[in-house]
Parts: structure tokens; sequence; C-alpha cells
């Protein structure tokens, strides 16, 4: 008969502490400002602010696998 293989194992390494700190979230665009830049810009700029809140999003899912409390 075949052993089972495993679907999860323990962690016992903690990542450093600078690896667990929680992200610091950066300021928005003032909201009292005209913005005026052409449309490949504009669309570059949600570009970019998408992928560094799903990159925040991914470091703060990381860190609360090694402690759930983190980061609220």
């Amino acid at each position: 008969m075949p052993q089972p293989v495993p679907v999860a194992v323990d962690v016992r390494d903690t990542p450093p502490a600078e690896l667990l700190r929680c992200p610091e979230q950066p300021a928005g665009f003032p909201t009292d400002a005209q913005p005026t830049m052409p449309a490949g810009v504009r669309a570059a700029a949600i570009r970019m602010a998408r992928a560094v809140r799903d990159r925040g999003d991914q470091l703060v899912r990381l860190i609360r696998w090694h402690d759930p409390e983190a980061c609220r």
C-alpha cells in the first residue's frame, strides 16, 4: 500500500523580522488637485497603483500566515 503524501507540513523557520514588518501604505493623489494627464499616462499610473496594491496585499497575507493578528 503506498504511503500517503503530506498535504501540509509544519514550518519551523521564522523569516527575519524585517520581512515580517507590515508594509506602509503610500498616500494617494491629493483630492483637491485637478489632474491633467494623457490617457496613456493615466492608464500606466492605474496599472502601477494596482500592482503596488496587489504586492502589498500579497505581503500582508504572507505576514499573517506567520502571525494572524499582524497588520490590522
